[in-house]
């Protein structure tokens, strides 16, 4: 389950839903997914925080959202609980994460098809929190999808784990869902998609 600060769908009830069905249609393990730090691009760049300032903001709400769920998940009976892994960005970040990472970013400095992409998804998150929008703001937004990414390609797991998470519940589909999937099986995309040695079969499934 990803976890979204900027999301008003995801009230305690929701949170509570998502984690419910999760664990009773999941066989070994539920992955609950914290941006914490991940958050902070957003304070800086869409809120006008400074980079202290976005960074403190970040692991507060992380830390607090953490506990929230922490409550949740010890509602569930023992063997529900047995089931979730909760972590953060911080605690998912892989080496093969960081590959894929750099590669996405390179790719993304061409300024080409897959620019235009992600320009559009920052553009859309700018728009949404209703603020002024510009290439240089929307390029700095565009760093947040870009550190996420390659966890809708490839799967999240937490560091120690040893378990890769593919399947993600979230509320409605959107463009960064249709990119992932462009990435997968468009054959403009073919030399990056195997540059980035995706090994996981991905997917969303739509809980709205």
């Amino acid at each position: 389950m990803g976890y979204s600060h900027g999301n008003k769908w995801f009230t305690s009830e929701n949170i509570q839903s998502l984690i419910d069905f999760g664990v009773t249609y999941t066989k070994e393990s539920f992955l609950i997914w914290i941006p914490s730090r991940l958050y902070s691009t957003n304070f800086k760049y869409i809120e006008n925080k400074s980079r202290a300032e976005a960074l403190r903001l970040a692991f507060e709400l992380g830390d607090k959202m953490k506990k929230e769920i922490e409550v949740m998940v010890g509602k569930l009976h023992e063997d529900q609980r047995k089931k979730v892994i909760i972590s953060s960005y911080e605690e998912s970040l892989t080496l093969k994460f960081f590959a894929q990472r750099e590669l996405l970013m390179k790719e993304f400095s061409k300024q080409v098809k897959f620019y235009d992409l992600v320009m559009e998804i920052a553009n859309d998150i700018l728009e949404a929190r209703e603020r002024t929008i510009s290439k240089d703001r929307a390029e700095s937004v565009a760093l947040y999808v870009l550190q996420e990414l390659p966890l809708f390609l490839d799967g999240v797991s937490k560091i120690g784990e040893g378990v890769v998470h593919t399947v993600i519940i979230y509320p409605g589909f959107g463009k960064l869902d249709q990119l992932v999937k462009s990435i997968k099986v468009d054959a403009e995309f073919a030399e990056l998609s195997e540059r980035l040695q995706i090994t996981n079969e991905t997917g969303i499934a739509d809980v709205q």
